[in-house]
């Protein structure tokens, strides 16, 4: 049960943990600590509904599928073309976001600009690792998350001495920018892409380590987020840079940049990982493709993108999460009301797997809440956009 949760885990917290944490400490700074909290129990609390729902989904539902594919035995082939559509688009975009900021974090060890040779680098040796099988992968994943955790802690413990209680204050619970903390936090927090991947970890299991595994791994990424917020806002306070890293240059010198640079590599290195693998499983599993044209299909296309010129990541991160939560938590829902009609019916047919099927009963009401708080988020994210 031990190696369950480690393997599971770690595929979960690669991929929860990712370059949104860059983005957490300047928009505490912006909206205020009251904001940043309110902002994160919400999130947390709708992105644990989700994956929770989106878990059963995947543990109840007979044979190896991916997202394209549940969507398919719920909500029919339609759904099922729409679906792949975004789901795609959303991932190149974010596969080739996180080869781009490798190629940044990497670039701050070596004097010159090299990002975008280091970022082809990247694309390669990450290909190579997703040719090895998934359980080899997730272990990868759980080892590069150690030292991952270890470095936010040294870089609190090396931020200490300039942290200012006074920063955490300095900002007005009142303000333009108080909504701004809730997209950042449902994109940080989003470890859905992973989900089928460790259901296949945990199938020798039950549901309910299923769903703790979930829950620790939302909880382990979210007590680190904070505290790579504690250090990065206590020491920059109101001037807490977009990167999180430039601002704690002035003050702490190189080495704070170079520790900062290992830690963003490493989160988006495992999340590359985490999201390639389920892609390349959506072509296998639910589309029929051979290891490796699928393998083929997810590591080529980002480099395509590279290669035409799409490196303005900041733009490309805001329209996917845009596009990627919205249609994601849409059908999440969906599917779960589907599941839980054919479970009455008691006519699962040869779709859920056999035995006692323990499952969660949320309201329509909260359901509905839930969809008004995606939405209000796509919202906010559009109109920060394109406003």
């Amino acid at each position: 049960m031990t190696q369950l949760y480690i393997k599971g885990i770690g595929m979960m917290i690669g991929m929860i943990f990712g370059a949104g944490i860059f983005a957490l400490p300047y928009v505490f700074s912006q909206a205020g600590l009251f904001w940043g909290i309110a902002h994160f129990i919400i999130a947390f609390l709708i992105l644990l509904f989700l994956h929770f729902l989106y878990g059963e989904v995947a543990f109840f539902t007979k044979g190896r599928h991916r997202f394209t594919g549940y969507v398919e035995i719920f909500l029919g082939k339609r759904a099922k073309q729409f679906a792949f559509l975004t789901t795609m688009a959303s991932y190149y975009g974010t596969l080739l976001v996180y080869g781009l900021l490798a190629g940044l974090f990497l670039s701050n060890f070596w004097q010159g600009n090299y990002k975008l040779q280091i970022s082809l680098i990247f694309f390669i040796i990450a290909a190579l690792v997703l040719l090895l099988r998934m359980v080899r992968i997730a272990e990868i994943n759980f080892y590069l998350t150690v030292p991952l955790f270890g470095f936010i802690i040294y870089l609190l413990f090396v931020s200490l001495p300039s942290i200012k209680m006074g920063n955490f204050v300095g900002v007005g619970d009142i303000n333009a920018n108080w909504f701004l903390p809730y997209g950042v936090w449902l994109f940080a927090l989003g470890g859905f892409a992973a989900l089928p991947e460790v259901r296949d970890i945990f199938a020798s299991s039950n549901i309910k380590h299923f769903k703790r595994g979930i829950l620790i791994s939302l909880a382990v990424s979210a007590l680190f987020y904070f505290l790579f917020i504690f250090a990065v806002w206590g020491v920059s306070g109101i001037s807490t840079s977009k990167d999180a890293l430039s601002g704690l240059l002035g003050i702490l010198g190189q080495k704070a940049l170079l520790i900062g640079s290992l830690i963003g590599f490493l989160a988006v290195f495992t999340s590359y990982l985490a999201l390639a693998i389920d892609m390349k499983n959506i072509f296998r599993f639910d589309y029929g493709i051979s290891r490796f044209f699928a393998w083929g299909l997810t590591v080529v296309p980002p480099v395509i993108l590279f290669f035409l010129g799409a490196t303005d990541f900041v733009r490309i991160l805001g329209i996917i999460g845009v596009l990627g939560l919205g249609t994601l938590g849409i059908f999440i829902i969906f599917m779960a009301r589907n599941l839980r009609k054919r479970i009455k019916q008691n006519d699962p047919g040869d779709m859920l797997e056999d035995g006692k099927i323990e499952y969660s009963k949320p309201t329509k009401i909260l359901q509905t809440i839930v969809l008004i708080a995606i939405l209000a988020g796509v919202v906010y994210e559009l109109w920060r956009i394109f406003g």
